[in-house]
């Protein structure tokens, strides 16, 4: 596999293919290739964006693939906003492992810094006019560093840090390139322009992400199918070809879309064949490459999927696999339209390096060979991959986020980060660039594409089906989470249809300011459901809240938030006249692989039924059984139990009972937790921030007394309360807040001998 040399992210990449250059009589063939790029050393292997104080290494490439050239210089200006780091003026491998390391003054070698000009003169053969301090080198394709021994690769370097604040842009294109041919004039290549946004690092979403917004390719899957090749797609660029899987395709400049990498010549749902394959012909294309499957709902996210039988499966998933050499321009590029004014969007996508020996080091040994000396030199301990991809995500022309170095793992890896749009941004053009240079290596696999709103998180208390009794308030709240502190606009909805339809029951509100919480932003919305509204005929009404990052988002289902997961779904009952039976006890135990559930009633004077249910949270409870009861009044008390079967280990589980008679009014038993009885007491959850009552929940070992405090900035204790507790959660409450002065107080728990603590915020209403 021999691959000449690829540069960069946004910067055109230019190429004389064969050109011809008349000079008097004389006729002369060139083949000598340019690029420029750069990297993030600070984000390293993780990749991200580029933020102050972040360094970069700024690289331009020289490739001769064939001839002789003389003069051959590269100059580059320190991009405004950045300043240069002493000691960082190199020539790289395509590697990037250090040739030559020269140092800043002038006339000690062939590297030099004059004020914030940098000139590294190129050519190190000692037998071929070599750079000096004074004199331009000679570079041929025999040359070091080499690569395959028949193209020589070098790339100027320096490193720069970024001073420029977080909004800013640093232009990294520009710099020129100096060279000759034979007695030709001195010819001077100039590199395009490019962007670099100094952007901060949001990483991926830490909340829910939305649905796909990429629309092309089947939503950024590249789809499924039998054939193992699908054939192109028009979201790859011209500069690169598609070709099926064979012996040595998909060579530099093309790519493949299939669902199996095999070759056609010796398909195989197997990787286990040796690299190099050696067999005739060869199951794995330049029989090094991986042979592997999409990623499309794999079971393992890291492993994908195993190579298509497309025998067996009429209906396997495809990936895009490029073979980047020479940039030309980008490897995927898609338009999306249709997004959400300053919406927080995860740009992301799923890739794989897929040669573990396409290296060739700077003597051009290729890591295939064991010849020496001199030996093969691995491109780093225990890795022979070679160039690694390394991927620009470029929004509108402007460098976003680089992948870094995606090393050989034999996995995949998601990379990605988030971008906020504009106050009326509805569109970008998404561009994903190879920025790294060619040779041995650099061939990856693409999958998965999503560009997705990163969401907020809801917890609705009391839970999400709360009982009230008919014709009383009901009192609602929402805890609205985000990594981002932008959804600030709410309203609440009511469907009286199973959430068919839905009405607004509150007017818009907002802009409202989150609290950071030490870990997200957060708010809390309340709302209380009028009397007229918790009647019989409410009986399954559901409500919702709804928010968005911007008052008209508030108003299109496409740009506002609501977790369908979590609707709250309410019951109402008669509470007019109470049950007769009442509860004596609730009790459980954890037998390990089994939780056995006991209770006992008295005065049980009509047909009953007792509703088991269990929650992960405690908030939120599902049926899992339900039991008769004896509807026996002579016996002064009577006795129940039930087994829950499917335990998951030392899972911890809530339980309580729901006692009902046949006019469905209900008596609930206490809460009790099974599964993790040596967790020491602990707050389990606190509505917080608070305004005119402070609710919360504490998971208590044992029975017995607590005290809880509200503590204000100034240490006095503003509310206190005791409480007789029960073992297992507990709801408490401090009531009467709402004359508070709004600050951060402190809440106290003292039970069992301890002290819990919470920071907490009065709000006003």
């Amino acid at each position: 596999m021999k691959k000449p040399v690829t540069k960069k992210s946004v910067i055109q990449f230019f190429v004389f293919t064969i050109l011809q250059l008349i000079t008097g009589y004389q006729l002369f063939s060139q083949n000598i290739d340019f690029g420029k790029s750069y990297i993030n050393v600070t984000k390293g292997l993780n990749g991200g964006t580029v933020e102050t104080g972040d360094t970069l290494e700024i690289r331009a490439s020289l490739v001769v693939r064939s001839g002789t050239y003389d003069s051959c210089r590269y100059q580059d200006a320190v991009p405004a906003g950045t300043s240069f780091i002493t000691g960082t003026i190199r020539v790289l491998t395509n590697e990037g492992k250090i040739y030559k390391q020269f140092t800043d003054g002038y006339g000690d070698d062939p590297g030099w810094i004059t004020g914030s000009n940098v000139t590294i003169h190129l050519g190190f053969n000692g037998a071929a006019a070599p750079a000096t301090a004074f004199r331009r080198g000679r570079v041929a394709n025999s040359h070091k560093p080499s690569n395959f021994g028949n193209t020589c690769i070098m790339i100027a370097s320096f490193r720069v840090r970024v001073t420029a604040a977080n909004g800013a842009f640093i232009s990294s294109g520009g710099g020129n390139m100096t060279y000759k041919n034979g007695s030709s004039a001195i010819a001077t290549f100039t590199f395009p322009s490019n962007t670099i946004a100094v952007y901060t690092n949001y990483s991926i979403c830490s909340n829910t992400v939305g649905t796909n917004a990429l629309g092309t390719e089947f939503n950024g899957t590249f789809g499924s199918g039998r054939p193992r090749n699908r054939g192109s797609s028009t979201n790859v660029p011209t500069g690169y070809t598609y070709q099926v899987f064979t012996t040595n395709n998909p060579n530099d400049y093309n790519y493949g879309i299939a669902n199996n990498t095999s070759t056609r010549t010796n398909y195989t749902t197997s990787n286990a064949w040796a690299i190099p394959d050696a067999s005739s012909p060869t199951h794995r294309v330049f029989q090094l490459w991986d042979i592997i499957g999409d990623h499309t709902g794999a079971a393992s996210p890291s492993a994908g999927n195993p190579p298509a039988d497309t025998a067996a499966n009429p209906n396997a998933g495809y990936m895009l696999v490029v073979n980047a050499a020479y940039r030309i321009d980008s490897a995927f590029q898609q338009t999306i339209t249709g997004l959400c004014p300053n919406t927080f969007y995860e740009i992301s996508c799923w890739m794989r390096n897929i040669c573990s020996k396409c290296g060739s080091d700077s003597n051009g040994k290729a890591a295939t060979s064991s010849t020496g000396p001199p030996y093969y030199i691995p491109t780093g301990p225990g890795d022979s991959s070679g160039v690694a991809p390394n991927i620009t995500f470029e929004v509108n022309g402007i460098d976003y986020y680089t992948t870094g170095n995606i090393l050989y793992t034999g996995t995949w890896v998601k990379k990605g980060f988030t971008y906020l749009t504009g106050p009326a941004q509805t569109s970008f053009t998404l561009k994903y660039f190879n920025n790294a240079p060619g040779g041995g290596g650099n061939d990856w696999a693409l999958d998965d594409i999503a560009v997705a709103t990163c969401s907020p998180s809801m917890i609705y208390t009391p839970n999400t089906t709360p009982i009230v009794c008919d014709s009383n308030i009901l009192t609602m709240t929402d805890t609205v989470r985000s990594f981002y502190n932008n959804y600030v606009y709410y309203k609440w909805q009511r469907s009286t249809d199973g959430g068919v339809n839905w009405v607004d029951v509150t007017a818009p509100a907002g802009p409202i300011v989150p609290y950071w919480n030490g870990t997200e932003w957060e708010y809390v919305s309340t709302y209380i459901v009028p009397p007229g509204q918790t009647q019989a005929a409410n009986n399954g009404d559901m409500y919702r809240l709804v928010t968005s990052t911007t008052l008209a988002n508030l108003t299109d289902p496409l740009c506002s938030f609501t977790d369908q997961g979590s609707i709250v779904t309410i019951q109402v009952i008669d509470c007019d006249v109470p049950l007769a039976a009442k509860f004596l006890r609730f009790t459980g135990k954890n037998n390990g692989t089994t939780h056995l559930l006991e209770w006992i009633t008295e005065t049980e004077n009509e047909p009953l039924i007792f509703e088991v249910q269990k929650s992960n949270d405690g908030l939120n409870f599902q049926l899992i059984g339900i039991i008769e009861g004896s509807n026996n009044i002579t016996v002064p008390a009577n006795h129940y139990s039930f087994i829950n079967m499917n335990i998951n280990g030392n899972e911890r589980v809530y339980y309580r009972i729901v006692m009902k008679n046949l006019s469905g009014q209900s008596t609930v038993s206490r809460t009790i937790l099974l599964g993790d009885e040596n967790r020491p007491l602990m707050f389990l959850s606190v509505i917080n921030p608070f305004s005119s009552r402070l609710s919360f929940d504490v998971l208590f070992t044992r029975a017995g007394k607590a005290r809880a405090e509200l503590v204000d900035a100034a240490g006095r204790v503003v509310r206190s309360r005791e409480y007789t507790v029960s073992q297992g959660p507990n709801k408490l409450e401090l009531v009467d807040t709402d004359q508070l002065p709004v600050g951060i107080y402190y809440l106290r728990v003292i039970a069992e001998e301890k002290t819990l603590r919470k920071t907490v915020l009065k709000q006003s209403h």
